[in-house]
């Protein structure tokens, strides 16, 4: 099995009822508007998440994996700089 280095980006994810913050996986060397612009993904795999409510930011789940939908998000952005994958 040939496995590909990833680098770990920490984003804000918001959809129209919740916020998720987490790390989503890009191709090392890549930038997040590259792995965006995939067409071939219809869902994103969010690790170390934290879901909150957009209406009181309560915490509901701080799952280890989340996939969002790409149709879902309305918004998604940087937290910090690339970490090492």
């Amino acid at each position: 099995m040939v496995y590909t280095s990833k680098d770990t980006i920490r984003v804000m994810i918001i959809t129209k009822d919740h916020r998720i913050e987490g790390g989503i996986h890009v191709l090392e060397g890549s930038r997040l508007t590259d792995a965006l612009n995939s067409k071939a993904k219809d869902f994103y795999a969010i690790t170390d998440a934290r879901i909150s409510r957009v209406s009181d930011d309560a915490t509901i789940a701080t799952p280890s994996y989340v996939a969002v939908a790409r149709e879902a998000i309305t918004a998604i952005f940087p937290l910090e700089e690339h970490t090492g994958g």
